[in-house]
């Protein structure tokens, strides 16, 4: 198995070094990570199923697409990277929204993490990657929100913060 390096940084977030995912979740060592938010032109939003074999959160609900800044990347180059992997779409414009930090605790992983939550509208045809998507579906906001207090269980665990500082980013825009 192939360990792709992350960019490990300071809680400043500036570049200190890098290496695996595992080494940073071991030892607490701030990490970038990008979510994307994409929507379509009837103001719904993609959310995937994450795949049965992912390594983190196996078969739970989550933002469009995201995953870790690699060695050498920036946010924005990891975003354009991520959503093109897990949706097969390459031909769309990503808008920054917000940047924030937030620790977890999954077990005995400890995710310190600085969020880059990007957005995009599309409505194309998506062509998912079944290696990391299980399925993806468009929702409703309120839909969605509802899902989400009735059954929180079914959600990446970070999932709703990052929701939260999505939307409430498009309602003061």
């Amino acid at each position: 198995m192939q360990y792709i390096k992350i960019q490990f940084v300071n809680e400043n977030d500036q570049v200190i070094g890098a290496g695996t995912k595992e080494e940073a979740w071991a030892n607490g060592i701030i990490h970038r990570v990008v979510g994307i938010f994409v929507l379509n032109s009837r103001n719904e939003l993609l959310i995937h199923k994450r795949s049965p074999g992912a390594l983190t959160s196996p078969g739970l609900w989550d933002k469009s697409a995201g995953g870790h800044v690699d060695e050498g990347e920036d946010y924005l180059r990891a975003a354009y990277r991520e959503t093109k992997e897990e949706l097969g779409i390459d031909n769309f414009e990503l808008e920054e929204i917000t940047k924030f930090f937030l620790k977890e605790k999954e077990g005995k992983k400890i995710k310190n993490r600085f969020h880059m939550i990007y957005q995009t509208q599309y409505d194309g045809q998506i062509f998912y990657n079944i290696e990391e998507v299980a399925e993806i579906r468009w929702i409703s906001f309120s839909d969605l929100e509802k899902w989400m207090k009735e059954k929180p269980m079914d959600f990446v665990r970070s999932f709703p913060v990052q929701y939260e500082k999505f939307k409430q980013t498009l309602e003061r825009s």
